[in-house]
């Protein structure tokens, strides 16, 4: 055999054992991440004597096991809907924005390329009281894409108002079927729009959230985490919440909504007070609250998006802190009504939010309180802990790839340990609205 053939025999043969050793690959991940719930689960088995030592911590360990495993096995049975290419509704893009120079030109930009005819495609653009160039860059896009699409308006505001504002006149000024926000600081793909809209042509739809990937992830560690705990939180815990119609918040990164459900409710979100207060923020949650009390909203994994996040941690911090409390707000809000839906449904939202408010006492109890007064390490709880996290890391380095895959398990961590103590502030300060997106 001649060098040529020898080098093309080689070649062959690596392409064609390539697939074969990932395939191999990806089933030895899945086999480690179904042996740790088979751990999980015999650890609970062999603890379980502790149950009945202690029933009410008992019945929490069991129930945010249940909880937490739950959530991958109703996200293994979210699937893609199929596009209707006899459905295709008008589409308005409304952006809210202020200060956002740097990224609203790409913003804009990605929305005359999207795969939709352009005659069904409107933009509307808010910029709300910006103290930089963000007005300049807007009008300049706005001319470069305005033969792509049917129809660009910038509205501009010499004083801020408030994001909640900015959507509101964006519903108001829009004439489309389906209105789609997308924040200022993110990019859609180009078949984003038709993976939203293909959930409409169910007239039970009236919401869709796309799925949004971190932009920025590379930019340092607290990015990196960011990207893992976005996949994660998008592919796994609202592709469950689909399952029933019922995602709690479509976030403003890139979520659609039917024009012709909003402007009912769209006056009364605008002026929504809690404890005698304005609200302002939280305004994605909400406007998905006022949906979710007559409508389904569902989440669709194909149309993405990605968001830049915060890169340092002190706005890390004040941005979590915020969703802190719209989360306090607007779950006690759903709560009134949650118990209408889904009967799973209903019970794994109220397990949540029984879960979520219990959290820090429960670490406080077993990593403070228990040492303290027994002198014994709790290593069940950091053994559980650790393995519900490793789950996590599994399932991203299963979906995703090696890509800094064990970072699921230190940006849970972070969130779990480090931020656990965010819940309890936010409650302790909902009416404080100064860190709100105004």
């Amino acid at each position: 055999m001649n060098k040529l053939s020898r080098s093309i025999s080689d070649i062959t043969s690596t392409q064609s054992v390539g697939p074969a050793l990932s395939a191999f690959r990806d089933l030895g991940i899945w086999f480690v991440f179904f042996l740790v719930i088979y751990v999980i689960l015999l650890l609970k088995a062999i603890t379980y004597d502790t149950f009945y030592n202690d029933l009410f911590f008992g019945f929490y360990s069991l129930l945010v096991t249940t909880y937490i495993l739950s959530r991958f096995l109703l996200a293994y049975f979210h699937k893609p809907v199929v596009i209707d290419p006899t459905y295709e509704p008008t589409i308005s893009f409304v952006v809210p924005a202020k200060n956002e120079e740097d990224n609203i030109g790409e913003t804009i930009r990605r929305f005359a390329e999207v795969d939709y005819p352009k005659e069904k495609i409107e933009v509307i653009l808010i910029n709300d009281g910006s103290t930089d160039n963000t007005l300049i860059e807007m009008q300049k896009i706005a001319d470069e894409i305005s033969d792509k699409v049917k129809r660009v308006e910038v509205v501009h505001w010499e004083v801020n108002r408030g994001k909640r504002h900015g959507m509101h006149e964006g519903v108001i000024r829009s004439t489309h079927d389906v209105i789609i926000f997308v924040d200022s600081d993110s990019f859609i793909e180009s078949d984003c729009a038709r993976h939203l809209v293909k959930f409409f042509a169910d007239p039970e739809i009236g919401a869709v959230s796309g799925h949004t990937d971190v932009y920025n992830r590379d930019t340092n560690l607290l990015t990196a985490m960011q990207g893992v705990r976005y996949y994660i939180a998008f592919s796994v815990y609202k592709a469950a919440e689909s399952i029933f119609g019922s995602v709690t918040c479509c976030p403003g990164c890139c979520s659609a909504y039917r024009r012709e459900y909003l402007l009912p409710i769209i006056d009364d979100w605008l002026h929504q007070t809690f404890l005698g207060g304005e609200c302002t923020f939280g305004d994605d949650r909400s406007l998905t609250n006022f949906i979710i009390r007559q409508y389904r909203a569902c989440y669709s994994y194909e149309a993405r998006a990605h968001t830049v996040v915060p890169d340092n941690f002190r706005t890390y911090l004040r941005q979590q802190q915020r969703w802190k409390k719209s989360w306090v707000r607007e779950t006690f809000i759903a709560s009134m009504f949650m118990w209408k839906k889904n009967p799973l449904a209903a019970f794994s939202f109220y397990a949540y939010v029984f879960l979520a408010f219990l959290s820090p006492i429960v670490f406080f109890r077993a990593v403070i309180w228990y040492p303290i007064t027994s002198g014994n390490i709790p290593v069940i709880y950091m053994v559980g802990l650790f393995l519900m996290l490793l789950l996590h890391g599994l399932f991203y380095r299963a979906q995703v790839g090696p890509r800094a895959w064990f970072l699921a398990i230190i940006s849970f961590w972070f969130n779990t340990v480090i931020l656990i103590w965010q819940l309890p502030w936010a409650v302790a300060t909902i009416k404080d609205s100064r860190w709100g997106t105004r």
